[in-house]
């Protein structure tokens, strides 16, 4: 991201407001777990080291299954953490329904979808191919939603590199590719891994409206679609791909996407690859840093602050962890890397036949911290809206301002960049996707907005309004 305090806060998001959640999932089947972490083949004291390591780095919740059951459940498992970049491997399971279901062609092209952006599109980056955009490849360099600094200091030049040339980690590409979902199944993409993939595999605590779709009027047209998962669900969904898109019986997602879609598109060197929004890497590329993954040829979801999902097919084993970015509790991914090794190397022996399972134990970490309170949010009128608009100087060069964009209602902060506003009464407003961040009008004798006071976490600001 393009300013000094949005690498800490991602960016600003706006809810994307629906009324409908995802029906009950109450009769599907809950997760079972093995009697012991004995009768799986796993040596208890091992695996309580590796929760004692997790609660001492902060994680918000590990879980692990083994064979189909739960052999590690730490933390909050229930509680919907921010999925932040994992949300791209959920969108990559749609396109395999899609693409099965013949409503996207993979060669389509962007000239033929009709896609452009608040800077025009060339020709050479119209003839990007939808599979160009799943696997980063599309050669469009443009800024994006959502996208963090970095993305904006390595960025190529415009047509530097024709579409499907050269890889390059997009949040455009991964944004236009969710837009695309939308507009081929004619169905909100929330909607739509409701009913696709949450539905059938039984996910616990998916909720529509718990998704969040981000803007950034000034950077593009196309928002980035944001999700919120619980550990226990992302264990699902990691299963779902280790049984090769089966579940219960039901080809959820068709094997031969979950074939290719993880297989390495892009050899980024040392047997790390990446395929249509996983990442893969080879038996023997992990080294002596991580030398019991390093026997298996692995894939992976992972986003910012240790959301990850490993997937290891030879071992019969799926890890997640989350950490709590809520709280900006932000783990080091070398860390999400050992603890990952050390359950895995926890394994003594070959597991009990026919195991007597129970119900799922979870065990609290000492250092989790409850979820945030979501904001109560009040609904404005487009008249009333209009009376907070405008400029506001913080200091003489620095000027924040409030505005309306396709009926929305959305700040820019210099320093932060720009966000879409919610209301929370008396003059008092939010945003959705920050802990700790609000804003209060202030008004003068008259009654008339003179100034509007701005916090940032531990920080504050006043700006008055010209």
């Amino acid at each position: 991201m393009r300013l000094p305090l949005r690498p800490c806060l991602l960016c600003f998001v706006c809810s994307f407001a629906l009324l409908v959640l995802a029906p009950s999932t109450a009769e599907a089947q809950a997760w079972q777990a093995w009697p012991s972490p004995e009768a799986a083949g796993f040596d208890a004291a091992q695996l309580d080291r590796v929760r004692q390591y997790a609660d001492s780095v902060q994680s918000g919740a590990l879980m692990a299954v083994y064979q189909g059951h739960v052999l590690a459940a730490w933390g909050d498992i229930e509680r919907p953490f921010r999925a932040h970049s994992v949300r791209k491997s959920l969108v990559s399971a749609l396109y395999g329904t899609l693409v099965e279901d013949g409503l996207i062609d993979l060669d389509a092209t962007l000239a033929d979808l009709d896609i452009d952006d608040t800077t025009p599109l060339t020709e050479q980056e119209r003839q990007a191919r939808v599979r160009d955009l799943l696997a980063a490849r599309s050669g469009v360099f443009l800024p994006a939603a959502y996208a963090p600094s970095n993305q904006d200091e390595q960025r190529s030049d415009r047509g530097s590199h024709a579409p499907g040339t050269h890889w390059y980690y997009n949040n455009w590409d991964f944004n236009v590719a969710g837009v695309i979902a939308e507009q081929v199944a004619g169905e909100n993409l929330y909607e739509l891994f409701a009913r696709r993939i949450a539905r059938p595999i039984g996910m616990e605590d998916y909720e529509i409206d718990d998704g969040l779709i981000v803007y950034e009027p000034s950077v593009s047209r196309h928002p980035a679609h944001t999700f919120r998962l619980s550990t226990r669900d992302l264990a699902r969904f990691g299963q779902l791909y280790l049984r090769e898109g089966r579940w219960e019986g039901e080809q959820v997602v068709p094997a031969s996407w979950i074939a290719e879609s993880t297989q390495p598109i892009s050899d980024l060197g040392g047997g790390t690859g990446y395929g249509f929004m996983w990442w893969t890497y080879a038996a023997g590329s992990l080294g002596e840093a991580y030398p019991n993954l390093n026997r298996y040829a692995i894939y992976q979801a992972r986003g910012t602050g240790g959301q990850v999902l490993f997937i290891v097919p030879g071992a019969d084993l799926v890890i997640v962890h989350r950490g709590d970015t809520d709280h900006n509790r932000r783990i080091a991914g070398r860390d999400v890397w050992r603890m990952a090794d050390a359950i895995l190397g926890a394994q003594t022996r070959e597991s009990v036949p026919s195991p007597a399972l129970k119900p799922v134990e979870t065990v609290a970490f000492g250092s989790q911290l409850p979820e945030p309170e979501r904001p109560r949010l009040v609904t404005l009128s487009p008249e009333a809206r209009r009376e907070y608009y405008g400029e506001y100087e913080i200091a003489p060069g620095a000027v924040a301002r409030f505005y309306a964009w396709e009926g929305r209602m959305f700040g820019f902060f210099p320093g932060q960049g720009e966000a879409e506003i919610f209301a929370l009464g008396d003059d008092r407003f939010t945003i959705q996707v920050v802990s700790g961040v609000g804003m209060q009008f202030e008004r003068d004798g008259t009654g008339a907005i003179e100034a509007v006071q701005v916090q940032l976490g531990p920080q504050r600001v006043r700006a008055t309004r010209r």
